[in-house]
């Protein structure tokens, strides 16, 4: 191999070895320096087909108005009213850990969509439609 070949493979690997210990320094921010006043489920209400799927997010806020981030690991979802003669009419998924989740209605009519998240809860109002 000749030196300019090898200069550039060494000039390659120095680039690559800088780039990667330089990188992106993404640090996971501390939650519990946050409070949270109040969360909220967006979409804030919803209209969909039965076997449909749509994403639900929550968003948390502190006295402020200001956007606060939410631990993952702390959020529990769930829906409701649940009818324990009719079998499963709907369901959610994840139903913990994860700021979205998905609600799919297996038959029609209202149902809500709530949020947990460090003793506070919201929901969404979801129509089902046929």
């Amino acid at each position: 191999m000749n030196l300019q070949k090898k200069f550039i493979i060494m000039l390659g690997i120095l680039i690559i070895i800088i780039i990667l210990n330089s990188g992106c320094t993404f640090m996971t921010p501390n939650y519990d320096n946050y409070i949270v006043s109040y969360i909220r489920v967006s979409p804030s209400s919803a209209t969909m087909q039965v076997n449909a799927s749509k994403q639900f997010e929550i968003k948390a806020y502190d006295s402020e108005d200001n956007l606060v981030p939410v631990d993952p690991s702390k959020v529990d979802w769930d829906w409701g009213p649940k009818c324990s003669t009719c079998g499963k009419t709907a369901k959610v998924s994840p139903e913990n850990g994860s700021i979205k989740t998905n609600f799919v209605p297996y038959s029609t009519g209202t149902f809500k969509v709530y949020v947990y998240y460090k003793d506070k809860t919201d929901y969404s109002p979801v129509n089902v439609i046929q």
